[in-house]
């Protein structure tokens, strides 16, 4: 049995989500967002503060991505049982 890191129902961009997330669709969107809005909080204190420099390259476009992925996930539709 080989091991894959996404679920083998997705596709596009998704394949770059954990098959646990991409089960847990909704759930996982919301502490995607959650994330991104601690990233946004934590750039905006960060440069509030004046310590912003390169962070504020690498924590905005993780905090897109999160955003993205967790819209992404939002619209993975549910099995139904």
């Amino acid at each position: 049995m080989r091991l894959r890191w996404a679920d083998e129902r997705a596709t596009g961009v998704l394949v770059l989500v954990p098959a646990f997330e991409y089960r847990r669709a909704r759930f996982f969107a919301a502490v995607r967002i959650a994330a991104g809005v601690w990233l946004l909080a934590l750039t905006a204190i960060l440069y509030g503060f004046d310590r912003g420099g390169w962070w504020g390259a690498l924590l905005v476009p993780a905090a897109a991505a999160d955003f993205y992925f967790a819209y992404r996930l939002s619209r993975v539709p549910r099995e139904s049982k």
